[in-house]
């Protein structure tokens, strides 16, 4: 597990675009049936979709959106050096289409550009990359993008992912400020093949002068995604608030809550060993619930941002109201 915590990053704004063209669920009763078309709104609550037409393509979608946000903003484009696109749906499997957002942009030649292949994880994959870089004073203001034009690979008879992929564009500023981000990243291999598009790569070939589109429709196992999303997600949540069951880091969570405090204070306090007590800031510190400052020798602790100061707080509201 790769927990990561930034301090003086922003997220200062975000836009988003998706295509004028609009199917309603309801249009698929046809091909799938009244009653599984129900039970599937009924299940995600999805209502309709947007989707591209023959000529809009995924950088087309992101385009609208920065183009949007840095208006809104008023930012000089040459105030940008970095540009990152995640998507599964590329122009093109060559150059990033990246890139190409770039030319389209007008951005700087001084900005650093590149793809990131993921799905859904990739804004949280995306948003740790760009405030690492940040963080480590490689850039200062990055347009961070995310978009998809799944239905192009996803025929209309596809039960698994026709209902379910829209296509859209978004574009969300990360720079220097006064914020603090926290990402928390895993992953499981195991189930690579639960959404495939084979595509044109080494594993598929395709024979260009007789082109066979099956070989590149999306498939999807609808029911293996659906199980990840309800067993792996509460599982980190698991973990997250396990922390919380413990005595002695909720005590130390608890004195913190008050004001910053070293070892030998919270250690005083609860009448444990330091050694204890410093085991037990080293499980919190590792979790991204509390932080640290050197002052000269001596190392303060705190907790490491309003959502944890939220969580004990609310937490104790409960408490009291029950």
């Amino acid at each position: 597990m790769a927990t990561a915590s930034f301090e003086g990053i922003s997220i200062t704004g975000i836009a988003c675009a998706v295509p004028s063209h609009v199917d309603s669920i309801y249009d698929f009763t046809n091909t799938f049936g009244k009653e599984n078309v129900e039970k599937f709104i009924a299940t995600t609550g999805v209502q309709e979709r947007h989707y591209v037409d023959d000529k809009q393509t995924n950088s087309d979608l992101c385009y609208v959106a920065a183009e949007k946000i840095i208006a809104h903003k008023r930012y000089e484009k040459d105030s940008f050096d970095g540009l990152v696109l995640v998507t599964q749906t590329p122009d093109y499997a060559r150059p990033a289409t990246a890139h190409i957002l770039h030319k389209r942009l007008g951005l700087s030649k001084d900005c650093m550009v590149f793809d990131i292949n993921l799905g859904c994880s990739g804004f949280v994959y995306g948003l740790n990359i760009v405030s690492s870089m940040i963080k480590a004073g490689a850039l200062k203001r990055v347009l961070l993008c995310c978009g998809e034009a799944h239905t192009c690979l996803s025929p209309k008879d596809n039960k698994a992912t026709s209902m379910l992929f829209g296509d859209a564009g978004s574009a969300i500023i990360i720079e220097q400020g006064n914020d603090s981000i926290h990402t928390l990243l895993k992953a499981d291999g195991e189930g690579y093949q639960t959404i495939l598009t084979p595509g044109v790569n080494a594993r598929v070939k395709i024979d260009v002068d007789n082109f066979d589109y099956d070989k590149v429709k999306e498939t999807m196992d609808g029911t293996g995604v659906f199980e990840f999303a309800i067993t792996q997600v509460p599982r980190s949540f698991k973990e997250f608030f396990k922390v919380f069951g413990d005595a002695t880091r909720l005590k130390i969570l608890s004195v913190l809550l008050c004001s910053e405090m070293c070892v030998y204070d919270i250690a005083t306090l609860l009448g444990m060993s330091q050694s204890a007590i410093s085991h037990q800031l080293r499980v919190l510190k590792q979790m991204d619930l509390v932080k640290n400052r050197r002052d000269g020798k001596t190392i303060f602790y705190a907790l490491a941002d309003d959502h944890i100061i939220t969580i004990l707080n609310q937490g104790l509201n409960h408490i009291e109201e029950g």
